[in-house]
């Protein structure tokens, strides 16, 4: 599926933000790691969420192939011989790693400043969902025009879970790069349940969380009310 069909897909995306649930850095044994994501994962299935993007920059490639892999199958397989129907599962991204986004079967790849550039990896790998953080209108733009299939604007707010993240955009830069491009934009950096509101109209497809859930006392609690916060927005319908 395409992300660039999220907006005509049913008119339920256009009154509500999508929610990317990014997993924290979490340490300690490969298989331990593994199993804090899929449990994770699990939580993005039954809450509804549309994107789940595997994140860390301490462990090897190796290990990250390892987990995206298991995350992958866990997901193709979730609900079979259990009679559950699931109508839509998590779009699977991984971030900074093309190459093992694509060796593992996962749906896209999110890239920052130090990856691989855009234009190589749709040359290369084609058939990913490649999503490019940006801080300004500029970088947006770029980012369209080279072929980005979604944006991650931030940070937003100040944030603990990314120690480069920078000086906070706000409000109104986070309108800018909306306006400044037609691709969906999603919004990420310190957002949480409180402050979501703040910036539900400012033209962003999404959200983009990492504390805001994984570190919720409940959970799923805390993605389910992301996943049903309406929106009358200025979205633009693809």
């Amino acid at each position: 599926m395409s992300f660039l069909n999220i907006n005509s897909l049913n008119k339920q995306f256009n009154e509500q933000l999508i929610l990317n649930i990014i997993t924290p850095e979490y340490t300690g044994a490969v298989g331990e790691v593994a199993d804090e994501i899929i449990n994770l994962g699990d939580v993005a299935i039954k809450s509804g969420t549309f994107l789940f993007q595997l994140r860390n920059k301490n462990i090897s490639g190796k290990d990250l192939y390892y987990i995206a892999v298991k995350l992958v199958k866990y997901f193709s397989l979730y609900g079979c011989g259990k009679n559950e129907v699931i109508i839509n599962k998590p779009i699977v991204i991984i971030n900074d790693r093309a190459d093992v986004a694509a060796l593992a079967g996962a749906d896209g790849v999110h890239i920052g400043d130090d990856d691989l550039p855009l234009p190589y990896i749709k040359k290369i790998y084609p058939q990913l969902i490649t999503g490019v953080s940006v801080k300004n209108p500029d970088e947006a733009k770029k980012a369209e025009a080279e072929g980005a299939d979604y944006i991650g604007a931030g940070s937003v707010f100040n944030t603990s879970s990314k120690s480069d993240a920078g000086k906070p955009l706000g409000a109104d830069m986070l309108t800018k790069i909306c306006d400044s491009v037609k691709i969906p934009v999603i919004a990420i950096g310190g957002i949480n349940l409180d402050n979501v509101k703040t910036i539900i109209n400012t033209g962003i497809k999404g959200v983009a969380v990492i504390s805001a859930v994984a570190g919720a006392e409940d959970q799923l609690d805390a993605a389910k009310k992301f996943n049903n916060i309406k929106t009358k927005n200025k979205n633009k319908k693809l």
